[in-house]
């Protein structure tokens, strides 16, 4: 009784290892179809292998898979689709998958043509590498204090937010948001290295991000915190009109480990 209780549970361990190829608790979240247009339908940049529990070149990018995941989160959504699965061929056949695992890359959902990741190297950090730098670009540069003023009047007619960083690039939660809210809200970057764009505009040093609400030049501070989640709540609020954009001394009505934090 004992040899056969074995021998079955040998016969079983292969499909249990294939079934569990991301573990439950990662960030790697698994879609089917219904799923798989949900995502699509955030407008937001994600990637997503095809998988087949099968497949060896499958298991042997999960790990790496994993923690690609772990250091995008939550800037860029990964996920996975079990290909093997009767339910998920459709979609798979869809997106010509051809092979296994094939990764793609969707910078704007359904609105952008996804690209494949070509790449033979499928370490963590070229999956992140390669994710992170296919954001779609929609911040504005802004060189000096007098573009920036420039700016502010000339988007006047929605609200638009201005981040002030020492950094050389854009970083990638700014770029996250603004292709997030492409069309909705205008977003712009001036590298202020040593602090002198912030003081002629008359905030403090510890100014981030500077709120320039709808009808108005004069910018406001945003005085909570630099992450993605508080950030794209606060967009959230501009978009339905329950943010409290009131320019101090003014009867101004209201309007409207990937870095996580600027």
């Amino acid at each position: 009784m004992k040899v056969s209780l074995q021998l079955f549970a040998l016969a079983l361990a292969p499909s249990l290892v294939f079934g569990a190829i991301f573990p439950p608790n990662s960030h790697v979240k698994m879609l089917d179809s219904t799923t798989f247009k949900k995502a699509m339908k955030a407008n937001q940049t994600s990637i997503v292998a095809f998988v087949a529990p099968w497949c060896g070149h499958c298991q042997r990018l999960a790990p790496e898979y994993v923690k690609a995941a772990d250091k995008l989160h939550p800037l860029i959504p990964t996920y996975a689709v079990d290909c093997d699965k009767e339910e998920n061929k459709p979609l798979c056949a869809d997106q010509r998958v051809q092979g296994f695992p094939t990764i793609k890359l969707f910078p704007r959902g359904n609105k952008v043509a996804p690209m494949t990741y070509d790449s033979g190297e499928r370490t963590s950090g070229a999956i992140f590498n390669w994710a992170s730098r296919r954001v779609p670009n929609h911040v504005t540069k802004l060189s000096s204090v007098g573009e920036i003023q420039a700016w502010g009047e000339k988007t006047q007619d929605k609200t638009t937010l201005l981040l002030l960083t020492k950094d050389k690039k854009v970083p990638l939660l700014w770029k996250v948001l603004a292709n997030k809210y492409s069309g909705k809200l205008e977003l712009a970057a001036h590298r202020d290295e040593d602090g002198k764009a912030i003081e002629a505009l008359g905030f403090d040093e510890k100014t981030k991000v500077l709120v320039f609400p709808a009808g108005s030049s004069k910018p406001i501070k945003y005085d909570g915190l630099t992450k993605y989640e508080p950030l794209a709540k606060f967009f959230k609020s501009i978009l339905d009109g329950t943010a409290d954009l009131k320019i101090p001394g003014e009867n101004a009505e209201s309007s409207g480990r990937a870095e996580d934090e600027l």
